[in-house]
């Protein structure tokens, strides 16, 4: 069998043009990747922009309501709007610890009772002096 001295040329041309297609694509791969590193970068910032700028708005609309909740603030629009409202705190709280069910059916006169009913729970009533 005859060489001939091009084919180790050929060889040579395949391999040097092999290395630089691999070489390209792996430049091409290395561009695009910092590219999306890029993109997800500039992404995550908007988004840290938007987060920010909702809770400065929810730091705005918090403090509004606060400023309408004041106590001298709610006196006056009750004194203004002629309302009447007394505050909470004046108010008498009465506990009642009976079973408020079992009451009802005993009062009603008909019906079954309620031996199986749940535990007695705590009923609150407030009640308003004039």
């Amino acid at each position: 069998m005859k060489k001939s001295p091009s084919a180790f040329a050929n060889q040579l041309l395949l391999c040097v043009l092999l290395a630089f297609c691999t070489g390209g694509s792996i430049g091409l791969a290395a561009v695009w990747l910092r590219h999306q590193v890029s993109v997800t970068a500039r992404s995550n910032r908007d988004l840290a922009a938007e987060v920010a700028r909702l809770e400065r708005l929810i730091d705005e609309r918090k403090t509004l309501l606060e400023t309408e909740q004041a106590p001298d603030k709610l006196r006056g629009l009750n004194a203004s709007l002629r309302l009447g409202l007394v505050p909470m705190s004046e108010l008498p709280v009465l506990q009642v610890t009976e079973n408020v069910l079992e009451r009802m059916v005993r009062r009603a006169g008909s019906g079954p009772r309620l031996e199986t009913a749940l535990p007695p729970a705590p009923v609150t009533f407030r009640l308003a002096r004039n």
